[in-house]
């Protein structure tokens, strides 16, 4: 009997009875605030981020692993033994908190089903599933050819410079599940390459602020048109045949603001950029002259297409779709105004084709280019074996029929060699929230994850762990087993030698 079968049941029963532990757990991680800061002597990323690491690793330590921490840019627990070792990766770090929440961001509380708090979704949830899944496979004295590590990260929401040190300076694990994204496998992730286009303005003339994070296409955008409260009469009037533009006084100043649509920068089908949105009217308008109407009109027109077509940068293939390109943050400072933009590369793409026509495209318009980031793309085959294994134990678990995809966003495995990003999170949990839109899901107000999905991502990485690779359950709920791999356990996509 394949071992995956031989212990269905009793992994079943162990979520079961666990169920309250994987919430409280949960809970724990959320009650620390660790959004990064300043770094400080031996905390590179801020004392908070430190502070969830050291969490993360007691909680494991009660659960008998052996624990590390990495000069605090990570951290560490292992268990069991073997010549090679199978990683779980989640990140404990979280973004800022915004406004609009019910309840105290950092104060996990279980409700409707789910558990809410800043962190739950992105990316604590997968510290604890993947926890609990140890101690699960433990707990139940399956037999491990691998040794099993989970590496806990603090700097994924602003760089992910925390993997890249410990790739660096420390040995990963042979092979590693990224426990940050949707079930089923990321089998490849877009590239990214994000900077400030920097124009040298007047700031008594114009200044421009929107955007929270480059990634995140804004809702709003203001612009300041210094000493001309006189005029509002007249800009207002010129408001009324613009959507979205509201003018008003604030003092001797006029306060312009564009209300947009926000999506992921990824998704600008889906967006009404507030940036493009305000850029547009200033220059239709002729409000300004000089450096500052130059400035307004290249935002307009360099951002009015959404696929990279003005920077010279449009692609398209068939894994992942079209290039994408967006202006995510504008701010003034210091006689500049800065538009930060965020281009996702199609996986077949090149970084080495993209960087150099972003650049050339915004000097030949007159301004200069500040890289901030630029990513290579991560991209496996659809039909790789260890993405088709992967899937067919979540589709087993789940039952459903699902596909490997690719991600437009960019998680662990774009800087872990020999990793894929795999769960825990379930596509249809979105639409089960009761918050209403633009709440509850990752980076969002009442960010939520239900505790049911939870549950299934520990069936599915304890199923896994334990060979699964040799069958897995049609459904893990005590139902008939389905083979799903000709090849056997030796070959298990949880075990290393799968090539």
């Amino acid at each position: 009997m394949p071992i995956s079968q031989q212990y269905a049941a009793q992994i079943e029963r162990y979520v079961q009875q666990h169920r309250q532990e994987l919430v409280d757990i949960l809970i724990e991680m959320i009650a620390v605030p660790s959004v990064k800061s300043p770094a400080l002597p031996g905390m590179p990323f801020g004392e908070n981020c430190a502070k969830a690491l050291e969490k993360g690793m007691e909680i494991c330590r009660r659960y008998g692993m052996d624990t590390e921490c990495y000069e605090n840019y990570a951290a560490g627990a292992q268990c069991g033994n073997g010549d090679k070792q199978i990683g779980f990766i989640a990140h404990l770090d979280v973004v800022p908190v915004g406004e609009g929440w019910s309840s105290d961001p950092f104060v996990g509380v279980e409700r409707d089903g789910f558990v809410v708090g800043r962190g739950s979704r992105d990316n604590k949830a997968g510290f604890a599933a993947a926890l609990m899944a140890v101690n699960c496979v433990r707990e139940l004295g399956i037999p491990l050819r691998s040794s099993l590590r989970i590496l806990m990260g603090s700097d994924e929401e602003c760089g992910m410079s925390d993997m890249v040190y410990m790739v660096k300076n420390h040995k990963m694990p042979d092979f590693s599940i990224v426990t940050d994204c949707y079930f089923p496998v990321a089998h490849g992730e877009k590239g990214r390459v994000c900077g400030d286009v920097v124009m040298q303005i007047d700031p008594e003339k114009l200044r421009m602020e929107g955007g929270q994070a480059p990634n995140i296409i804004p809702n709003t955008c203001a612009a300041v048109l210094p000493r001309r409260a006189g005029q509002l009469a007249g800009v207002r009037k010129l408001a009324e045949s613009f959507e979205g533009i509201h003018a008003d006084a604030k003092e001797d100043d006029i306060v312009i603001m564009a209300q947009g649509v926000s999506a992921h920068a990824s998704e600008p089908f889906k967006a009404v950029n507030a940036i493009w949105r305000l850029a547009a009217f200033l220059s239709e308008a002729k409000l300004l002259d000089g450096a500052e109407a130059k400035a307004v009109e290249y935002i307009r027109q360099a951002f009015a297409p959404y696929y990279g077509e003005s920077f010279g940068v449009q692609y398209e293939d068939e894994a992942s779709g079209k290039t994408t390109l967006i202006p995510g943050m504008v701010r003034t400072e210091d006689g500049q105004l800065r538009v930060t933009l965020d281009c996702r590369y199609s996986v077949t793409d090149k970084k080495a084709r993209v960087l150099p026509l972003i650049v050339s495209s915004v000097e030949k318009a007159g301004w200069k280019f500040e890289v901030q980031e630029a990513t290579d793309s991560h991209y496996i085959p659809k039909d790789h074996p260890v993405a088709q294994r992967l899937t067919q134990v979540f589709n087993a678990v789940a039952g459903e029929e699902k596909q490997p995809y690719v991600l437009a966003g960019g998680t662990y495995a774009s800087k872990v060699p020999n990793s894929v990003a795999f769960g825990p999170g379930n596509a249809k949990e979105p639409g089960m929230m009761p918050y209403g839109p633009g709440r509850g899901d990752a980076h969002q107000p009442d960010e939520s994850q239900h505790i049911g999905c939870l549950m299934d991502a520990v069936r599915i990485y304890a199923l896994g762990r334990c060979g699964a690779c040799g069958s897995t359950p049609a459904r893990a709920r005590h139902q008939p087993f389905r083979r799903v791999c000709a090849h056997g356990s030796r070959h298990c996509c949880f075990h290393a030698g799968h090539g």
